[in-house]
């Protein structure tokens, strides 16, 4: 596992209620819990700062269910680092991996389960800094699903990575208060120019904003039954728009269509499953049919342009 802000340490602890009241210093009292009573917690947690804004590593080393309630005077960007997470903001479900982060509102009920495996870098702001740039003493809410692929959010990232590796040096320019107080305002503003909320302006907001959890929705619904035979029909009715919408809304915010993110997720879904086979285990055959590939040449074609070798290799590696 990578360690992130290891110059900058918090607690290290096998004990469930110390790293419940630990943490909840750092952010907001909560409900922590091992969800296999034969588990082995083992919380690293470590922080740092840039001007208001916190930046914080965390892992609990087992799978726990964390339950806030609402976060209230600050908003949270959880970006994993290996694992997934399980997050229900309000009425919303997400399913948080290395591909997308997760960002409660204030103002939101949010319930998590993060997998024995998960880590995760999280950005800690306060919520008045971000009513603040953005012009508003009304909460401002977020769309809770981070699409880390798109371009906005990619370049916001490297924010995020700049202040990890400044934070960490000795004689980084983000130890300075001045620096950082700049630093700080182009995070805040990144971020509600990043992610779609509720103060986007213009005559489009509106179709935007459903448009994108539209998207979110979908991907979802992919990631949870990547098995069942989804049509894109189907995936827009779930959704709540035409199917030409929510075609249209992929193009536009991730440069694919539904159908594509399904046949991705599938191959992920497969490669996992030969990553863990070994002698004895399921052919490739019986893998590529179980996640829907029935024409074993084009799903080993497509596996070695995702992956870089063929299924086979993975199965016996």
């Amino acid at each position: 596992m990578t360690t992130l802000l290891r110059r900058h340490p918090v607690l290290a602890t096998t004990d469930l209620d110390e790293a419940r009241t630990s943490v909840g210093e750092t952010f907001c009292p909560h409900g922590l819990t091992v969800t296999d009573r034969r588990g082995a917690l083992s919380l690293v947690h470590n922080a740092a700062s840039v001007g208001c804004i916190g930046i914080n590593y965390l892992r609990y080393g087992d799978e726990v269910r964390i339950t806030p309630g609402t976060f209230g005077s600050f908003y949270l960007v959880q970006i994993p680092l290996g694992g997934r997470a399980r997050v229900r903001v309000g009425d919303t479900d997400v399913v948080s991996d290395r591909r997308f982060a997760s960002l409660p509102s204030p103002t939101l009920p949010v319930d998590m389960v993060w997998s024995a495996d998960c880590e995760q870098l999280l950005v800690h702001i306060p919520r008045d800094a971000v009513q603040s740039a953005a012009g508003t003493d009304e909460p401002v809410v977020f769309h809770p699903l981070v699409d880390l692929a798109a371009p906005t959010v990619a370049s916001w990232m490297r924010l995020v990575r700049y202040a990890c590796d400044e934070v960490d040096s000795e004689s980084g320019l983000l130890h300075s208060p001045l620096a950082a107080r700049h630093f700080e305002q182009v995070m805040v503003g990144g971020l509600l120019a990043a992610q779609p909320n509720t103060s986007t302006h213009g005559p489009r907001a509106e179709e935007t904003v459903v448009t994108s959890r539209a998207v979110r929705h979908t991907l979802f619904l992919i990631e949870e039954h990547p098995e069942k035979s989804w049509r894109v029909a189907d995936l827009a009715a779930e959704a709540g728009v035409s199917a030409r919408t929510l075609q249209a809304s992929f193009h536009r915010e991730r440069g694919t269509t539904p159908l594509e993110e399904l046949r991705r997720v599938r191959l992920a879904r497969a490669h996992e499953d030969l990553v863990a086979g070994g002698p004895g285990a399921e052919s490739v055959t019986e893998v590529a049919a179980r996640w829907g590939f029935f024409h074993l040449g084009r799903f080993s074609q497509a596996y070695r342009a995702e992956f870089g070798e063929s299924p086979s290799r993975t199965l016996a590696s």
